[in-house]
């Protein structure tokens, strides 16, 4: 019975040792300093600072292609509509019956400006400009 009480228990001494060893790792071990400290949060302050702007500009792009992609679209859906009635039309309406989808958000609104042109523009807010306008006469979105 002595043999497995010292088999299960150890040398005691070897685990005095490993205990005092841990207990002064602990006392030794100390936490960041507040320079540390004051240079992570420059650090991120410093990359949101990047960050955040590009951001921004990302978003501002994507709803300028909103924009210019609606145009475009109803562009076409304009076209299929006059080789079907041979006239252009002014509702949005019409164009969404020849199969033009409009993205949520944006507002198009198209003028006649004689029988045989138009011109429409494509408006919603965030973007790098308020609005695009595409004219027939030209065929440039602006």
């Amino acid at each position: 019975m002595a043999e497995t009480e010292t088999a299960c228990s150890g040398n005691p001494l070897k685990w005095d040792s490993q205990k005092r060893s841990a207990s002064h790792e602990r006392a030794g071990a100390r936490g960041f300093t507040l320079i540390e400290l004051l240079v992570v949060i420059s650090v991120i302050g410093l990359l949101t600072a990047i960050a955040i702007p590009a951001y921004v500009s990302y978003r501002q792009r994507a709803v300028d292609d909103h924009m210019i992609r609606d145009l475009e679209n109803a562009r076409i859906a304009m076209e299929s509509y006059y080789a079907d009635k041979n006239e252009y039309t002014s509702a949005v309406a019409d164009l969404v019956a020849v199969g033009f989808r409009q993205t949520p958000g944006v507002a198009l609104t198209i003028t006649l400006t004689s029988q045989n042109s138009y011109t429409m523009t494509a408006s919603k807010p965030n973007g790098t400009k308020p609005s695009f306008s595409f004219d027939s006469n030209t065929g440039v979105i602006q």
